[in-house]
């Protein structure tokens, strides 16, 4: 029986695949160029929807994970789906802005229609400045907010749950690459070996992680992989198109990998390569009695 609650932040990955190719991010290790994409079908986004409806419909909802997701030519149409779905959830849009260049005002007055509440505008040179000097253009209709000077000491985030108390927002990000490690929240990690300018771990970290006990994240495929950082999808927790959302979530290989890491045991793959702290108010996981052979042998643990 689980012992964890409903998770309080989802991602759906409306794109697998970007217009760019970062060097430091996570794509290197499954792309070798820019422009090829796989996309979420109206079908796999159905069934997550109405599943995660039930298991946590006031959680927060990041459309994002690895991809472009405004690259997706239903974008519209999908983000009112979810909104028809989920009408209390707190919804973000994470983009490079690669479809707002065109026309930031009008292109974000469309994702707002369309239930979105933050949109996070990702910039990265050589758009930038042009990004963000057409984002700050728009202030007389919406909320404009820079992470770093706004945010930050107004205690802020976007990937806190606002419950839809903050909406119509944009919030400026400059290139990760320029402000690495400068806030705790804007970090350059490893990607779990998927960044190859990333030094490779010598040994697995002996720490736990928050994210498998608080998120959930749905690729564009249905599969829900153990989190984020599964670029490869090494360990898939299960799909959406032939599973519940809160069965995946309280199911027998979520539950094998939480005791895993409520030991500090990251031994399975694509733990054992990832750089990633704890995470916040990691002491407040519940406890987790040490992994069975039958767990670490269903993660692919041999010893």
């Amino acid at each position: 029986m689980s012992t964890v609650d409903k998770p309080w932040s989802v991602q759906i990955e409306f794109v697998e695949g970007c217009d760019r190719l970062c060097p430091y991010c996570g794509l290197n290790a499954i792309r070798d160029a820019p422009g090829a994409l796989r996309l979420m079908d109206m079908d796999t986004l159905a069934n997550a929807a109405r599943g995660l409806a039930s298991l946590c419909p006031e959680a927060r909802y990041e459309v994002a994970m690895h991809g472009e997701p405004l690259l997706h030519p239903k974008r519209l149409p999908m983000l009112s789906w979810l909104r028809r779905w989920l009408p209390h959830a707190q919804i973000q849009v994470t983009t490079n802005g690669a479809w707002l260049k065109a026309d930031m005002r009008g292109h974000a007055k469309l994702l707002f229609a369309a239930g979105v509440d933050f949109i996070v505008l990702d910039t990265y040179e050589p758009e930038r400045r042009k990004l963000q000097a057409d984002a700050w253009r728009c202030v007389d209709e919406f909320n404009v907010l820079d992470f770093y000077e706004d945010c930050v000491p107004a205690k802020l985030s976007p990937w806190h749950n606002h419950k839809r108390k903050l909406r119509n927002t944009i919030i400026l990000m400059d290139d990760l690459a320029l402000r690495d490690g400068e806030v705790k929240s804007r970090v350059v990690v490893n990607h779990a070996g998927s960044n190859p300018l990333a030094p490779r771990l010598m040994e697995p970290l002996k720490a736990t992680c928050t994210n498998p006990f608080r998120e959930l994240s749905v690729c564009w495929n249905g599969d829900v992989c153990i989190c984020c950082m599964d670029w490869k999808h090494e360990q898939v927790m299960g799909n959406v198109n032939h599973e519940t959302p809160t069965a995946i979530w309280r199911g027998t290989r979520f539950e094998a990998v939480r005791a895993m890491l409520s030991s500090k045991d990251r031994s399975m793959s694509p733990c054992l390569r990832c750089d990633r702290n704890a995470g916040a108010r990691a002491g407040l996981l519940p406890k987790y009695p040490p992994p069975t052979l039958a767990q670490r042998k269903l993660l692919g643990v041999k010893r």
